[in-house]
């Protein structure tokens, strides 16, 4: 079943399916700031091609309004020379004539300008009326000037608002991809956990989370505005170059302009792969930390500081050297591009100065073209950092796709009291999906009220048996029912709230004493809290602490002694009042008055409950009403304490090697 999933899980190698996938998943509830990001980037554009239009007209009306007045008059021209006049007649007709046409087609061209400043200014409701052959006026100029000093102030509007919506929108993007993976990472099974490094899955939640928010909120902006600034330019470059009767130089400049992003394309692949084995092995670096931090009392006790030193410094350097390879693809993108567009517009500089292009044209194409070029450039570089980013969001996707979560049952049945027993019938049970079974065909009853003690040697079993009651875990053969309903058919949060769990483990999150009891309900009163501390003999440590219930724990609880910690846990299973409970009795040796202590508290959290007790302390053993014997996943024996040690079979010889010490130190 599991390599099935496997297989039909999809493979995202195609970046833009990843950064498909992350909208369609993520972007759909905020639409509206998108589509005001969406258009404002429109009017940005719109203010671009206004602000390339008055630029042509303006410089091409200052040009001709400081020149075209020189070779119309005609005193300005050279007098002809009487005495060689039969023999230069021709060529001084034909200077007059190439003067004459200059001086027409200049003023065509500047009347031709002024009848579009006339109409321009007409659009804005100015009424100047330029007449013909008028130089250009100071205020003329200013009014010029004003109106291109609005597109422009139109333009960096847009960008205000298109950057803020669109940026807003990357970072709520990323923000709830955390969200999302963090709660699928708290809704898989415990399988899922046993599987995967912990470091490695908190390396997913936090390196890889922050590379997609760094390249997503900040290239949203430029993706939706750099194709209308490329097109806008690009429709201007083609219209000027028509007009100055280069349309197909100018077309083979536009042709060739994505000859820029060409390194791009060829330098993304690399540049993705590198990136997601550099995320691997920070996550490699991750865990070997989190695994030297929690194991820090065993790495003094053994004084090993060097050899954990060694591990993490060769981890660290396997990371840099697929970061080096990562940076190399990376840096060598924009110099590339540098020259490619160097090259292209040299290029362009030499067509125009063979076809004595003026310089007012050749101003307002080389602007236009560095507008194209710039988004040109910034969509490379965002490429580059895209292909980072999705060798991320593709590690991201990974885990939300995978869905180990325990099996819900089409209608499930809530589940709200326990009345009459727990059974487990035929039970098998393994690990990893193989005939290594931990638990063999294993049938148990529980009565209501009862309290069933299991013991057995390590790997037996036991703990096995209590995670299938609590149904961390399903069983592989046969079913679990409780009141005669399989614990799969039941809505499992209504189950859970039937019972209760105290490990041998003991974890405390870092938090209050009073938060930390109340975990498993979150709304109690303080003196629902108060009064569960003191039946788990609690009170007593707690009061003695000027913080009292508000003292912080630590991180696991490390500021508590094992004692302390054990009736913490008590009392929170107390406080929760569950009418089954699943005991794990801890191993760890207390002194005689603690020992006291947790057991009174265990004695109060049992009673009137329904107990399966992993057993470790005697007097939980000789209290049970039914003591299970657990020998490789089989049940060989089950019955009271005094019925299986007159057997005289696997239970006293377990009982006199484990609990005969146990027995003496009571007696005495």
């Amino acid at each position: 079943m599991s390599k099935t999933r496997k297989h039909l899980r999809p493979q995202y190698s195609s970046t833009t399916l990843i950064y498909l996938r992350l909208i369609k998943d993520f972007a759909r509830p905020y639409w509206f700031k998108l589509l005001i990001g969406v258009l404002s980037g429109l009017i940005i554009g719109g203010a671009m091609s206004a602000v390339l239009r008055l630029m042509d007209l303006g410089l091409n009306a200052f040009e001709l309004g400081v020149r075209s007045e020189a070779p119309a008059h005609p005193e300005m021209l050279p007098a002809p020379d009487q005495d060689q006049q039969p023999a230069v007649t021709l060529s001084q007709n034909d200077t007059s004539l190439t003067a004459a046409d200059a001086a027409i087609a200049s003023k065509n061209k500047k009347n031709k300008l002024l009848a579009r400043l006339n109409t321009l200014f007409e659009r804005f409701g100015i009424n100047i009326n330029l007449e013909h052959e008028q130089a250009l006026t100071l205020p003329v100029v200013i009014l010029l000037l004003s109106i291109l000093f609005g597109f422009f102030a139109l333009q960096t509007l847009g960008t205000l608002v298109n950057k803020y919506c669109l940026r807003w929108v990357g970072s709520r993007i990323v923000t709830d991809m955390r969200i999302a993976l963090f709660d699928k990472l708290q809704h898989q099974s415990l399988a899922f956990f046993s599987k995967h490094d912990v470091g490695q899955l908190i390396s997913r939640c936090t390196n890889d989370t922050n590379a997609v928010e760094s390249v997503i909120s900040s290239s949203i902006p430029e993706l939706i505005t750099a194709p209308i600034f490329i097109a806008v330019a690009a429709q201007f470059i083609i219209a000027k170059t028509r007009e100055a009767q280069l349309q197909p130089q100018g077309l083979l400049m536009i042709l060739f302009l994505p000859l820029c992003i060409l390194p791009v394309f060829i330098l993304s692949g690399y540049l993705k792969r590198y990136e997601k084995r550099v995320l691997e092995r920070i996550s490699l670096v991750t865990s070997r930390m989190l695994e030297s931090f929690s194991g820090i009392r065993v790495i003094k006790s053994f004084k090993q500081e060097e050899f954990e030193l060694e591990r993490f410094t060769k981890v660290n350097n396997n990371y840099f050297r697929s970061l080096r390879k990562a940076i190399l693809a990376d840096v060598l993108i924009q110099p590339c591009m540098q020259l490619t567009a160097i090259a292209l517009a040299a290029i362009f500089v030499l067509v125009c100065f063979h076809y004595q292009i003026s310089f007012a044209t050749l101003a307002v194409v080389g602007y236009a073209a560095q507008q194209a070029y710039k988004p040109i450039k910034d969509l490379a570089k965002i490429n580059a950092s895209l292909q980072k980013s999705a060798a991320a969001a593709e590690r991201i996707f990974q885990i939300l796709d995978t869905d180990t979560a325990l099996p819900i049952a089409e209608n499930p049945l809530r589940l709200t009291e326990f009345k009459h027993e727990i059974r487990f019938e035929n039970v098998s049970f393994s690990y990893l999906d193989d005939d290594n079974l931990v638990l063999r065909d294993l049938n148990l009853s529980l009565p209501k009220g009862s309290l069933v003690a299991v013991v057995g040697q390590t790997g037996s079993g036991k703990s096995t048996l209590a995670n299938l009651l609590a149904r961390f875990y399903d069983p592989c053969q046969g079913r679990i029912l409780i009141d005669g309903h399989d614990l799969r058919d039941l809505e499992l949060e209504s189950f859970r709230n039937l019972v209760g769990i105290v490990s041998q483990d003991t974890f405390l999150f870092n938090d209050s004493i009073a938060d930390n009891i109340r975990y498993g309900k979150r709304h109690a009163s303080m003196s629902e809290v108060i009064n569960a501390a003191r039946q788990a003999n609690a009170d007593e440590f707690i009061d003695a602490d000027p913080q009292g219930y508000e003292r912080s724990v630590g991180e696991r609880g490390n500021l508590l002694s094992g004692g302390q910690k054990q009736r913490l846990a008590i009392a929170r299973a107390i406080l929760k009042n569950p009418p089954i409970l699943i005991l794990d009795e801890a191993t760890s040796a207390l002194d005689t008055v603690t020992e006291h202590l947790v057991q009174e508290a265990l004695n109060n959290v049992m009673h009137d409950r329904t107990v399966l007790a992993i057993a470790h302390r005697l007097s939980t053993i000789k209290k049970a009403d039914c003591i299970v014997v657990l020998e490789r996943g089989r049940i060989l024996e089950q019955g009271s304490h005094q019925e299986l040690y007159e057997l005289n079979g696997n239970y006293r010889r377990l009982y006199d090697m484990q609990f005969a010490e146990l027995h003496e130190q009571e007696e005495a």
